[in-house]
Protein backbone atom coordinates (compact mmCIF):
# COMPACT_ATOMS: atom_id res chain seq x y z
CA UNK A 1 0.00 0.00 0.00
CA UNK A 2 1.27 3.68 -1.09
CA UNK A 3 0.03 6.97 -0.67
CA UNK A 4 -2.16 9.20 0.85
CA UNK A 5 -4.33 6.57 1.85
CA UNK A 6 -2.35 3.85 2.88
CA UNK A 7 -0.46 6.15 5.50
CA UNK A 8 -4.16 7.34 7.05
CA UNK A 9 -5.06 3.54 7.15
CA UNK A 10 -1.61 2.90 9.20
CA UNK A 11 -2.44 5.92 10.75
CA UNK A 12 -5.47 4.06 11.94
CA UNK A 13 -4.28 1.41 13.18
CA UNK A 14 -1.62 2.45 15.60
CA UNK A 15 -4.38 4.53 17.30
CA UNK A 16 -6.13 1.68 17.47
CA UNK A 17 -3.93 -0.80 19.08
CA UNK A 18 -3.01 2.15 21.32
CA UNK A 19 -6.67 2.81 22.19
CA UNK A 20 -6.57 -1.22 22.75
CA UNK A 21 -3.57 -1.18 24.62
CA UNK A 22 -4.71 1.62 27.29
CA UNK A 23 -7.72 -0.55 27.81
CA UNK A 24 -5.89 -3.72 28.44
CA UNK A 25 -3.43 -1.37 30.98
CA UNK A 26 -6.67 -0.22 32.25
CA UNK A 27 -7.01 -0.70 35.91
CA UNK A 28 -9.33 -3.66 37.41
CA UNK A 29 -12.24 -2.07 39.10
CA UNK A 30 -13.21 -1.94 42.69
CA UNK A 31 -15.47 -4.49 44.06
CA UNK A 32 -17.42 -2.19 45.58
CA UNK A 33 -18.43 -0.63 42.25
CA UNK A 34 -18.76 -4.45 40.94
CA UNK A 35 -21.54 -5.52 43.41
CA UNK A 36 -23.31 -1.93 42.88
CA UNK A 37 -23.42 -2.58 39.13
CA UNK A 38 -24.49 -6.35 40.36
CA UNK A 39 -27.64 -5.04 42.23
CA UNK A 40 -28.79 -2.63 39.84
CA UNK A 41 -29.03 -5.58 37.14
CA UNK A 42 -30.32 -8.14 39.78
CA UNK A 43 -32.78 -6.08 40.69
CA UNK A 44 -36.01 -7.31 38.22
CA UNK A 45 -35.24 -10.72 39.68
CA UNK A 46 -36.21 -10.65 43.05
CA UNK A 47 -39.02 -7.82 42.99
CA UNK A 48 -40.09 -8.53 46.66
CA UNK A 49 -36.83 -7.91 47.64
CA UNK A 50 -36.76 -4.26 45.80
CA UNK A 51 -40.15 -3.72 47.44
CA UNK A 52 -38.37 -3.90 50.73
CA UNK A 53 -35.63 -2.03 49.44
CA UNK A 54 -38.17 0.81 48.54
CA UNK A 55 -38.24 0.48 44.69
CA UNK A 56 -42.19 0.54 44.36
CA UNK A 57 -41.80 -0.07 40.48
CA UNK A 58 -41.26 -3.56 41.76
CA UNK A 59 -44.50 -3.65 43.71
CA UNK A 60 -46.97 -5.55 41.38
CA UNK A 61 -44.32 -8.39 40.09
CA UNK A 62 -44.43 -11.82 41.09
CA UNK A 63 -41.18 -13.13 39.34
CA UNK A 64 -41.91 -15.93 36.91
CA UNK A 65 -38.54 -17.55 38.22
CA UNK A 66 -38.99 -20.78 36.56
CA UNK A 67 -39.45 -19.87 33.39
CA UNK A 68 -36.85 -20.16 30.97
CA UNK A 69 -36.70 -16.31 29.86
CA UNK A 70 -36.03 -15.82 33.93
CA UNK A 71 -33.72 -18.46 34.00
CA UNK A 72 -31.87 -17.31 30.67
CA UNK A 73 -31.59 -13.70 31.41
CA UNK A 74 -29.81 -14.48 35.31
CA UNK A 75 -27.62 -16.85 33.92
CA UNK A 76 -26.55 -14.53 31.62
CA UNK A 77 -26.50 -11.54 34.48
CA UNK A 78 -24.20 -14.48 36.57
CA UNK A 79 -22.36 -15.10 34.15
CA UNK A 80 -20.75 -11.56 33.04
CA UNK A 81 -20.82 -10.48 36.48
CA UNK A 82 -18.91 -13.05 37.28
CA UNK A 83 -15.83 -12.63 34.23
CA UNK A 84 -15.72 -9.21 36.11
CA UNK A 85 -15.05 -10.04 38.94
CA UNK A 86 -12.47 -12.56 37.64
CA UNK A 87 -10.19 -9.41 36.50
CA UNK A 88 -9.66 -8.74 39.85
CA UNK A 89 -6.56 -10.61 41.94
CA UNK A 90 -7.90 -11.57 45.04
CA UNK A 91 -4.42 -11.57 46.36
CA UNK A 92 -3.97 -7.73 45.55
CA UNK A 93 -7.22 -7.20 47.98
CA UNK A 94 -7.67 -7.50 51.76
CA UNK A 95 -9.49 -6.62 54.84
CA UNK A 96 -13.24 -6.17 53.97
CA UNK A 97 -12.54 -5.74 50.19
CA UNK A 98 -11.04 -8.71 50.42
CA UNK A 99 -14.14 -10.38 52.20
CA UNK A 100 -16.36 -8.46 49.94
CA UNK A 101 -14.96 -10.29 46.77
CA UNK A 102 -14.70 -13.93 48.21
CA UNK A 103 -18.85 -13.49 49.23
CA UNK A 104 -19.62 -12.05 45.74
CA UNK A 105 -17.66 -15.00 44.14
CA UNK A 106 -18.85 -17.44 45.77
CA UNK A 107 -22.75 -16.17 45.02
CA UNK A 108 -21.86 -15.79 41.68
CA UNK A 109 -20.50 -19.34 40.77
CA UNK A 110 -23.30 -20.87 42.86
CA UNK A 111 -25.43 -18.92 40.30
CA UNK A 112 -24.00 -19.95 37.22
CA UNK A 113 -23.81 -23.83 38.14
CA UNK A 114 -27.20 -23.89 39.44
CA UNK A 115 -28.88 -23.70 35.96
CA UNK A 116 -26.80 -27.39 35.44
CA UNK A 117 -29.72 -28.67 37.12
CA UNK A 118 -33.50 -29.16 36.37
CA UNK A 119 -34.85 -27.87 39.71
CA UNK A 120 -37.27 -26.09 38.18
CA UNK A 121 -38.76 -28.83 37.26
CA UNK A 122 -39.76 -29.81 41.15
CA UNK A 123 -42.17 -26.24 41.50
CA UNK A 124 -44.33 -27.88 43.93
CA UNK A 125 -44.02 -29.54 46.73
CA UNK A 126 -45.53 -30.07 50.66
CA UNK A 127 -42.77 -27.45 52.21
CA UNK A 128 -43.82 -24.14 53.02
CA UNK A 129 -41.61 -22.65 50.76
CA UNK A 130 -43.46 -23.29 47.30
CA UNK A 131 -45.87 -20.64 46.20
CA UNK A 132 -49.01 -23.26 46.00
CA UNK A 133 -48.78 -23.12 50.16
CA UNK A 134 -47.09 -19.45 50.55
CA UNK A 135 -48.95 -17.12 48.54
CA UNK A 136 -51.97 -17.40 50.96
CA UNK A 137 -49.76 -16.45 53.96
CA UNK A 138 -48.57 -13.06 51.77
CA UNK A 139 -52.49 -12.66 50.05
CA UNK A 140 -54.33 -12.35 53.42
CA UNK A 141 -51.43 -9.84 54.56
CA UNK A 142 -49.71 -11.74 56.58
CA UNK A 143 -46.28 -12.01 54.28
CA UNK A 144 -43.74 -9.00 52.95
CA UNK A 145 -46.67 -7.36 50.86
CA UNK A 146 -48.50 -4.67 52.36
CA UNK A 147 -51.67 -3.67 52.88
CA UNK A 148 -51.98 -0.02 54.33
CA UNK A 149 -52.85 2.14 50.80
CA UNK A 150 -55.13 1.99 48.27
CA UNK A 151 -51.73 1.70 46.07
CA UNK A 152 -50.94 -1.23 47.99
CA UNK A 153 -54.45 -3.00 47.17
CA UNK A 154 -54.40 -2.34 43.61
CA UNK A 155 -50.23 -3.28 43.03
CA UNK A 156 -51.60 -7.37 44.24
CA UNK A 157 -53.87 -7.09 41.59
CA UNK A 158 -50.53 -7.21 39.36
CA UNK A 159 -49.27 -9.88 41.57
CA UNK A 160 -52.28 -12.01 42.06
CA UNK A 161 -51.75 -12.04 37.71
CA UNK A 162 -48.12 -12.95 38.36
CA UNK A 163 -48.46 -15.58 40.71
CA UNK A 164 -51.65 -17.90 38.29
CA UNK A 165 -48.84 -17.26 35.10
CA UNK A 166 -46.03 -19.20 37.83
CA UNK A 167 -48.69 -21.90 38.18
CA UNK A 168 -49.44 -22.39 34.92
CA UNK A 169 -45.71 -22.72 33.92
CA UNK A 170 -45.13 -25.05 37.03
CA UNK A 171 -47.64 -27.44 36.04
CA UNK A 172 -46.07 -27.06 32.11
CA UNK A 173 -42.72 -28.04 33.44
CA UNK A 174 -43.49 -30.86 35.92
CA UNK A 175 -45.23 -32.14 32.48
CA UNK A 176 -41.79 -32.13 31.22
CA UNK A 177 -40.51 -33.40 34.20
CA UNK A 178 -42.81 -36.13 33.71
CA UNK A 179 -41.56 -36.93 30.12
CA UNK A 180 -37.66 -36.41 31.56
CA UNK A 181 -37.96 -38.58 34.63
CA UNK A 182 -38.08 -35.79 37.01
CA UNK A 183 -40.59 -35.97 39.80
CA UNK A 184 -41.06 -35.86 42.86
CA UNK A 185 -41.71 -38.78 45.49
CA UNK A 186 -45.63 -39.74 45.35
CA UNK A 187 -45.78 -39.76 49.11
CA UNK A 188 -44.94 -36.01 49.42
CA UNK A 189 -47.05 -34.55 46.62
CA UNK A 190 -49.71 -36.61 48.33
CA UNK A 191 -49.53 -33.72 50.98
CA UNK A 192 -50.17 -30.78 48.68
CA UNK A 193 -53.44 -32.03 47.99
CA UNK A 194 -55.24 -30.66 50.79
CA UNK A 195 -53.26 -27.69 50.96
CA UNK A 196 -54.63 -26.86 47.14
CA UNK A 197 -58.03 -27.42 48.50
CA UNK A 198 -58.27 -25.57 51.05
CA UNK A 199 -57.95 -22.49 48.85
CA UNK A 200 -60.21 -23.69 46.07
CA UNK A 201 -63.81 -21.91 47.36
CA UNK A 202 -67.02 -21.32 46.66
CA UNK A 203 -67.63 -18.35 47.70
CA UNK A 204 -64.67 -15.42 47.16
CA UNK A 205 -65.14 -14.27 51.27
CA UNK A 206 -63.71 -17.64 52.31
CA UNK A 207 -60.55 -17.22 50.33
CA UNK A 208 -57.26 -16.28 52.12
CA UNK A 209 -57.19 -13.24 49.35
CA UNK A 210 -60.28 -11.43 50.78
CA UNK A 211 -58.50 -10.94 54.06
CA UNK A 212 -57.54 -7.12 52.56
CA UNK A 213 -61.14 -6.89 52.12
CA UNK A 214 -62.52 -7.60 54.98
CA UNK A 215 -59.28 -5.22 56.43
CA UNK A 216 -59.48 -2.50 54.81
CA UNK A 217 -57.89 0.44 56.31
CA UNK A 218 -60.88 2.79 58.10
CA UNK A 219 -59.37 5.95 55.85
CA UNK A 220 -60.71 4.33 52.13
CA UNK A 221 -63.57 6.17 50.67
CA UNK A 222 -66.87 4.39 50.55
CA UNK A 223 -66.30 4.34 46.28
CA UNK A 224 -62.69 2.80 46.59
CA UNK A 225 -63.78 0.20 49.13
CA UNK A 226 -66.67 -0.79 46.51
CA UNK A 227 -64.01 -0.85 43.82
CA UNK A 228 -61.39 -3.27 45.20
CA UNK A 229 -63.87 -5.45 46.97
CA UNK A 230 -65.35 -6.12 43.37
CA UNK A 231 -61.82 -6.31 41.91
CA UNK A 232 -60.89 -8.41 44.75
CA UNK A 233 -63.75 -10.38 44.44
CA UNK A 234 -63.65 -10.84 40.60
CA UNK A 235 -59.74 -12.17 40.83
CA UNK A 236 -60.58 -14.65 43.43
CA UNK A 237 -63.53 -16.05 41.29
CA UNK A 238 -61.80 -15.49 38.03
CA UNK A 239 -58.05 -16.09 38.59
CA UNK A 240 -57.03 -17.65 41.90
CA UNK A 241 -59.42 -20.56 42.43
CA UNK A 242 -58.94 -21.41 39.11
CA UNK A 243 -55.32 -21.71 39.14
CA UNK A 244 -55.55 -23.88 42.05
CA UNK A 245 -58.35 -26.01 40.60
CA UNK A 246 -55.87 -26.31 37.95
CA UNK A 247 -53.23 -27.35 39.57
CA UNK A 248 -55.09 -29.92 42.06
CA UNK A 249 -56.79 -31.54 38.67
CA UNK A 250 -53.18 -31.69 37.20
CA UNK A 251 -51.88 -33.26 40.35
CA UNK A 252 -54.07 -35.94 41.01
CA UNK A 253 -54.78 -36.72 37.68
CA UNK A 254 -51.39 -36.55 35.72
CA UNK A 255 -48.79 -35.91 38.23
CA UNK A 256 -49.44 -38.35 40.94
CA UNK A 257 -49.81 -41.23 38.58
CA UNK A 258 -46.22 -40.87 37.51
CA UNK A 259 -44.22 -39.94 40.68
CA UNK A 260 -41.38 -41.41 42.00
CA UNK A 261 -41.69 -44.19 44.63
CA UNK A 262 -38.05 -43.78 45.60
CA UNK A 263 -37.58 -41.48 48.36
CA UNK A 264 -33.88 -40.37 47.49
CA UNK A 265 -33.16 -37.21 44.73
CA UNK A 266 -30.09 -39.56 43.97
CA UNK A 267 -32.42 -41.75 41.79
CA UNK A 268 -33.33 -39.10 39.08
CA UNK A 269 -31.24 -38.50 36.09
CA UNK A 270 -27.95 -36.77 37.14
CA UNK A 271 -29.28 -37.35 40.99
CA UNK A 272 -26.10 -37.69 42.56
CA UNK A 273 -24.59 -34.70 41.28
CA UNK A 274 -27.55 -32.54 41.74
CA UNK A 275 -27.34 -33.36 45.11
CA UNK A 276 -23.48 -33.17 45.47
CA UNK A 277 -24.52 -29.60 44.59
CA UNK A 278 -27.10 -28.81 47.23
CA UNK A 279 -24.77 -30.66 49.56
CA UNK A 280 -22.16 -27.79 48.75
CA UNK A 281 -24.72 -25.09 48.85
CA UNK A 282 -25.94 -26.12 51.78
CA UNK A 283 -23.07 -26.48 54.04
CA UNK A 284 -20.70 -23.81 51.59
CA UNK A 285 -17.77 -26.71 52.43
CA UNK A 286 -16.33 -29.05 50.25
CA UNK A 287 -17.80 -32.34 52.91
CA UNK A 288 -18.76 -34.91 50.69
CA UNK A 289 -21.85 -36.98 51.36
CA UNK A 290 -19.92 -39.68 53.75
CA UNK A 291 -18.09 -37.11 55.44
CA UNK A 292 -20.86 -35.87 57.25
CA UNK A 293 -22.87 -39.57 57.33
CA UNK A 294 -20.08 -40.38 59.39
CA UNK A 295 -19.90 -37.06 60.95
CA UNK A 296 -23.74 -37.40 61.82
CA UNK A 297 -23.12 -40.82 63.49
CA UNK A 298 -20.61 -39.84 65.59
CA UNK A 299 -22.52 -36.68 66.84
CA UNK A 300 -25.26 -38.44 67.96
CA UNK A 301 -23.22 -41.14 69.79
CA UNK A 302 -21.88 -37.81 71.62
CA UNK A 303 -24.96 -36.24 72.44
CA UNK A 304 -26.74 -39.68 73.12
CA UNK A 305 -24.43 -40.56 75.59
CA UNK A 306 -24.51 -36.98 77.13
CA UNK A 307 -28.69 -37.52 76.91
CA UNK A 308 -28.08 -40.36 79.41
CA UNK A 309 -26.37 -38.83 82.01
CA UNK A 310 -28.53 -36.09 81.97
CA UNK A 311 -31.49 -38.36 82.66
CA UNK A 312 -30.24 -40.09 85.36
CA UNK A 313 -29.24 -36.75 87.36
CA UNK A 314 -32.91 -35.54 86.65
CA UNK A 315 -33.75 -39.41 87.70
CA UNK A 316 -31.92 -39.23 90.45
CA UNK A 317 -33.36 -35.33 91.52
CA UNK A 318 -36.55 -35.97 91.14
CA UNK A 319 -36.76 -32.52 89.34
CA UNK A 320 -40.64 -32.08 87.94
CA UNK A 321 -41.14 -32.36 83.95
CA UNK A 322 -42.44 -28.79 83.04
CA UNK A 323 -46.03 -28.04 82.40
CA UNK A 324 -47.82 -28.99 79.24
CA UNK A 325 -51.11 -26.69 77.33
CA UNK A 326 -54.15 -27.90 75.69
CA UNK A 327 -55.01 -24.60 74.74
CA UNK A 328 -52.99 -22.05 72.61
CA UNK A 329 -53.55 -18.54 74.65
CA UNK A 330 -51.51 -19.78 77.46
CA UNK A 331 -49.05 -21.32 75.42
CA UNK A 332 -48.49 -17.81 73.46
CA UNK A 333 -48.54 -16.51 77.11
CA UNK A 334 -45.81 -18.64 78.13
CA UNK A 335 -43.95 -17.47 74.87
CA UNK A 336 -44.35 -13.79 76.09
CA UNK A 337 -43.14 -14.65 79.84
CA UNK A 338 -39.82 -16.06 78.19
CA UNK A 339 -39.64 -13.31 75.82
CA UNK A 340 -39.60 -10.65 78.18
CA UNK A 341 -36.99 -12.78 80.17
CA UNK A 342 -34.71 -13.71 77.12
CA UNK A 343 -34.93 -9.83 75.87
CA UNK A 344 -33.79 -8.57 79.37
CA UNK A 345 -30.42 -11.21 79.17
CA UNK A 346 -29.56 -10.27 75.74
CA UNK A 347 -27.14 -7.75 76.43
CA UNK A 348 -24.83 -10.24 78.72
CA UNK A 349 -23.68 -11.51 75.21
CA UNK A 350 -24.38 -8.95 72.64
CA UNK A 351 -23.34 -5.14 72.26
CA UNK A 352 -25.38 -4.98 69.73
CA UNK A 353 -28.82 -5.50 69.11
CA UNK A 354 -31.71 -4.98 66.25
CA UNK A 355 -34.03 -2.39 66.41
CA UNK A 356 -37.14 -3.92 64.58
CA UNK A 357 -39.75 -6.50 66.70
CA UNK A 358 -40.87 -9.25 66.58
CA UNK A 359 -44.55 -11.39 66.91
CA UNK A 360 -45.46 -14.83 67.41
CA UNK A 361 -47.95 -16.32 65.34
CA UNK A 362 -49.47 -19.58 65.54
CA UNK A 363 -48.83 -21.65 62.06
CA UNK A 364 -52.01 -21.26 60.08
CA UNK A 365 -54.28 -24.44 60.17
CA UNK A 366 -53.72 -25.44 56.00
CA UNK A 367 -50.09 -25.59 56.87
CA UNK A 368 -49.87 -26.86 60.30
CA UNK A 369 -49.16 -30.52 59.25
CA UNK A 370 -46.75 -29.72 56.52
CA UNK A 371 -44.89 -26.61 57.74
CA UNK A 372 -42.57 -26.80 61.33
CA UNK A 373 -41.90 -23.67 63.32
CA UNK A 374 -40.30 -20.76 61.52
CA UNK A 375 -39.25 -17.54 61.38
CA UNK A 376 -40.50 -14.41 58.33
CA UNK A 377 -37.89 -11.48 58.50
CA UNK A 378 -39.22 -7.70 59.78
CA UNK A 379 -39.80 -5.01 56.81
CA UNK A 380 -36.86 -2.80 56.34
CA UNK A 381 -39.21 0.38 57.16
CA UNK A 382 -40.70 -1.17 60.32
CA UNK A 383 -44.07 -1.27 59.10
CA UNK A 384 -44.31 -4.87 60.04
CA UNK A 385 -42.51 -6.96 62.68
CA UNK A 386 -40.41 -10.06 61.99
CA UNK A 387 -43.00 -13.13 62.94
CA UNK A 388 -42.10 -16.40 65.19
CA UNK A 389 -44.57 -19.12 63.53
CA UNK A 390 -44.68 -21.43 65.99
CA UNK A 391 -46.12 -24.63 65.34
CA UNK A 392 -48.87 -25.59 68.06
CA UNK A 393 -50.02 -28.88 65.90
CA UNK A 394 -49.12 -30.80 69.90
CA UNK A 395 -51.98 -28.75 71.19
CA UNK A 396 -54.50 -31.43 70.04
CA UNK A 397 -52.34 -34.03 70.52
CA UNK A 398 -53.01 -36.92 74.36
CA UNK A 399 -49.81 -35.24 75.26
CA UNK A 400 -50.18 -31.37 74.86
CA UNK A 401 -47.44 -28.74 73.95
CA UNK A 402 -44.49 -27.62 76.20
CA UNK A 403 -43.04 -23.94 75.59
CA UNK A 404 -39.68 -25.13 73.72
CA UNK A 405 -37.08 -22.87 74.95
CA UNK A 406 -34.31 -23.71 72.71
CA UNK A 407 -36.97 -23.19 69.81
CA UNK A 408 -37.55 -19.94 70.70
CA UNK A 409 -33.89 -19.06 70.96
CA UNK A 410 -33.44 -20.67 67.69
CA UNK A 411 -36.52 -19.23 65.72
CA UNK A 412 -36.62 -15.46 67.19
CA UNK A 413 -33.42 -14.21 69.87
CA UNK A 414 -31.11 -14.73 69.88
CA UNK A 415 -31.58 -16.74 66.82
CA UNK A 416 -32.66 -15.58 63.64
CA UNK A 417 -34.62 -12.52 64.42
CA UNK A 418 -31.41 -11.25 66.24
CA UNK A 419 -28.96 -12.33 63.21
CA UNK A 420 -31.42 -11.29 60.08
CA UNK A 421 -32.61 -8.24 61.32
CA UNK A 422 -29.25 -6.79 62.33
CA UNK A 423 -28.17 -7.88 58.48
CA UNK A 424 -30.44 -6.40 57.15
CA UNK A 425 -30.38 -2.89 59.29
CA UNK A 426 -26.65 -2.69 57.83
CA UNK A 427 -27.25 -0.11 54.94
CA UNK A 428 -23.07 -0.79 54.47
CA UNK A 429 -24.06 -3.94 52.99
CA UNK A 430 -24.59 -4.01 49.08
CA UNK A 431 -28.29 -5.15 48.77
CA UNK A 432 -27.54 -8.87 47.59
CA UNK A 433 -25.55 -9.12 51.20
CA UNK A 434 -28.45 -7.53 53.36
CA UNK A 435 -30.77 -10.62 52.42
CA UNK A 436 -28.12 -13.11 51.66
CA UNK A 437 -29.19 -16.40 53.14
CA UNK A 438 -26.58 -19.19 53.73
CA UNK A 439 -28.02 -22.48 55.36
CA UNK A 440 -25.15 -23.15 56.90
CA UNK A 441 -24.42 -19.89 58.54
CA UNK A 442 -28.09 -18.63 59.15
CA UNK A 443 -29.39 -21.96 60.72
CA UNK A 444 -25.81 -23.02 61.99
CA UNK A 445 -26.54 -19.69 63.84
CA UNK A 446 -29.38 -20.32 65.37
CA UNK A 447 -28.58 -23.73 66.31
CA UNK A 448 -25.46 -21.98 68.34
CA UNK A 449 -28.09 -19.79 69.48
CA UNK A 450 -29.87 -22.54 71.27
CA UNK A 451 -26.85 -23.37 73.38
CA UNK A 452 -27.12 -20.12 74.76
CA UNK A 453 -29.76 -20.53 76.97
CA UNK A 454 -27.77 -21.07 80.00
CA UNK A 455 -25.65 -18.08 79.90
CA UNK A 456 -28.89 -15.83 79.29
CA UNK A 457 -30.19 -18.03 82.57
CA UNK A 458 -33.43 -19.01 80.75
CA UNK A 459 -33.20 -22.49 81.11
CA UNK A 460 -33.83 -23.16 84.90
CA UNK A 461 -34.50 -26.35 84.68
CA UNK A 462 -32.06 -29.83 83.77
CA UNK A 463 -35.42 -30.40 81.47
CA UNK A 464 -34.67 -27.63 79.76
CA UNK A 465 -31.02 -28.73 78.57
CA UNK A 466 -32.19 -31.67 78.06
CA UNK A 467 -34.84 -30.34 75.34
CA UNK A 468 -31.65 -28.35 74.15
CA UNK A 469 -29.77 -31.88 73.86
CA UNK A 470 -32.37 -33.12 72.13
CA UNK A 471 -32.50 -30.51 70.13
CA UNK A 472 -28.89 -31.05 68.64
CA UNK A 473 -29.38 -34.65 68.90
CA UNK A 474 -31.81 -33.99 66.42
CA UNK A 475 -29.70 -32.07 63.53
CA UNK A 476 -27.37 -34.45 63.93
CA UNK A 477 -29.71 -37.24 63.05
CA UNK A 478 -30.62 -34.79 60.40
CA UNK A 479 -26.92 -35.33 59.06
CA UNK A 480 -27.55 -39.27 58.89
CA UNK A 481 -30.72 -39.31 57.50
CA UNK A 482 -30.83 -36.74 54.83
CA UNK A 483 -27.31 -38.14 53.46
CA UNK A 484 -28.78 -41.68 53.90
CA UNK A 485 -31.95 -40.44 51.54
CA UNK A 486 -29.94 -39.10 48.98
CA UNK A 487 -26.76 -40.82 48.91
CA UNK A 488 -26.99 -44.30 50.69
CA UNK A 489 -30.44 -44.90 48.72
CA UNK A 490 -32.40 -45.33 51.81
CA UNK A 491 -35.89 -45.41 52.03
CA UNK A 492 -38.74 -43.23 53.35
CA UNK A 493 -39.66 -45.98 55.74
CA UNK A 494 -35.38 -46.43 57.07
CA UNK A 495 -35.02 -42.58 57.57
CA UNK A 496 -38.50 -42.42 59.82
CA UNK A 497 -37.28 -45.39 61.56
CA UNK A 498 -33.88 -44.25 62.44
CA UNK A 499 -35.58 -40.61 64.23
CA UNK A 500 -37.68 -42.78 66.31
CA UNK A 501 -40.69 -43.79 64.61
CA UNK A 502 -43.83 -42.70 62.54
CA UNK A 503 -44.82 -40.19 64.98
CA UNK A 504 -46.67 -36.96 62.99
CA UNK A 505 -42.97 -34.82 63.29
CA UNK A 506 -40.73 -37.64 62.10
CA UNK A 507 -43.19 -38.00 59.51
CA UNK A 508 -42.91 -34.75 58.01
CA UNK A 509 -39.46 -34.07 59.12
CA UNK A 510 -38.04 -36.99 56.50
CA UNK A 511 -40.72 -35.82 54.21
CA UNK A 512 -39.29 -32.54 54.01
CA UNK A 513 -35.94 -34.03 53.86
CA UNK A 514 -37.19 -35.42 50.77
CA UNK A 515 -38.01 -32.74 48.70
CA UNK A 516 -35.66 -30.37 50.13
CA UNK A 517 -32.08 -32.11 49.95
CA UNK A 518 -29.31 -31.01 51.73
CA UNK A 519 -30.93 -28.21 53.07
CA UNK A 520 -31.01 -30.03 57.01
CA UNK A 521 -27.87 -30.61 57.04
CA UNK A 522 -26.53 -26.93 57.36
CA UNK A 523 -28.20 -26.41 61.10
CA UNK A 524 -25.39 -28.92 62.31
CA UNK A 525 -22.49 -28.92 59.66
CA UNK A 526 -22.86 -24.51 61.03
CA UNK A 527 -23.19 -24.86 64.41
CA UNK A 528 -20.13 -27.18 65.02
CA UNK A 529 -18.45 -24.16 62.84
CA UNK A 530 -19.49 -21.54 65.39
CA UNK A 531 -18.42 -23.94 68.37
CA UNK A 532 -15.13 -24.40 66.84
CA UNK A 533 -14.41 -20.75 66.32
CA UNK A 534 -15.43 -19.67 69.55
CA UNK A 535 -13.36 -22.13 71.30
CA UNK A 536 -10.28 -21.26 69.12
CA UNK A 537 -10.93 -17.18 70.48
CA UNK A 538 -11.30 -18.20 73.84
CA UNK A 539 -8.46 -20.04 73.86
CA UNK A 540 -5.87 -17.67 72.08
CA UNK A 541 -7.17 -14.67 74.52
CA UNK A 542 -7.82 -16.14 76.99
CA UNK A 543 -9.09 -13.76 80.21
CA UNK A 544 -9.20 -11.19 77.34
CA UNK A 545 -12.05 -13.08 75.17
CA UNK A 546 -14.85 -10.73 75.28
CA UNK A 547 -17.78 -12.92 74.21
CA UNK A 548 -20.05 -9.90 73.60
CA UNK A 549 -17.49 -8.68 71.16
CA UNK A 550 -16.72 -12.31 69.50
CA UNK A 551 -20.76 -12.56 68.79
CA UNK A 552 -20.58 -8.77 67.38
CA UNK A 553 -17.95 -9.32 65.10
CA UNK A 554 -19.73 -12.97 64.07
CA UNK A 555 -22.53 -11.14 62.79
CA UNK A 556 -20.89 -7.72 61.70
CA UNK A 557 -21.17 -8.37 58.07
CA UNK A 558 -23.79 -10.09 57.29
CA UNK A 559 -24.54 -14.12 56.20
CA UNK A 560 -21.28 -16.05 54.82
CA UNK A 561 -20.06 -18.92 53.83
CA UNK A 562 -18.30 -20.42 56.40
CA UNK A 563 -14.67 -21.07 55.00
CA UNK A 564 -15.01 -16.96 54.55
CA UNK A 565 -16.51 -16.61 57.55
CA UNK A 566 -13.29 -18.53 59.47
CA UNK A 567 -11.13 -16.33 57.06
CA UNK A 568 -12.55 -13.59 58.62
CA UNK A 569 -12.61 -13.96 61.95
CA UNK A 570 -8.92 -15.42 61.75
CA UNK A 571 -8.14 -12.01 60.64
CA UNK A 572 -10.25 -10.73 63.86
CA UNK A 573 -8.92 -12.37 66.06
CA UNK A 574 -4.89 -11.66 64.97
CA UNK A 575 -6.27 -7.84 65.84
CA UNK A 576 -7.17 -8.19 68.97
CA UNK A 577 -3.86 -10.33 69.66
CA UNK A 578 -2.20 -7.11 68.67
Amino acid sequence: MRGPRSRLTLLGLALLLQACAGTLASPPPRVAELTAAYDRDVTPYYPFTASEMGMHEYDRVLANDIGEPYRRRLRDVCSRHLARLQRIDPATIEGDERLAYDIFDHRLRRCVESFEYAWHLLPVNQVGQSWPSYFPVLAAGRGSHPFKSVRNYDDFLGRIDGFVIWMDTAIANMREGIARGITNPRVAMEKVLPQLDAQIVDDPQRSAAYEPIRNMPASFDEATRRRLTHAYTEAIRRHIVPAYRRMRAFLRDEYLPHCRETAGVSALPNGRAYYAFAVRGATTTNLAPDEIHELGLAEVARISAAMTALRAEIASAGEAAPPRYRALEPLLAEYAELRVSVERALPRLFGHLPRAGFEIRAIEAFRERSMPSSYEAASLDGARPGVFYLNAGDLRTAEGAVVARSLFLHEAVPGHHLQITLQRENTELPGFRRFGWYTAFGEGWALYAESLGEALGVYPSRWDRLATLGAELFRAQRLVVDTGLHARGWTREQAIDYLGGPTPENVREVERYMVWPGQALGYKIGQLKFKELRRKAEAALGPAFDVRAFHDELLRDGAMPLSVLEAKMDRWLAAQKR
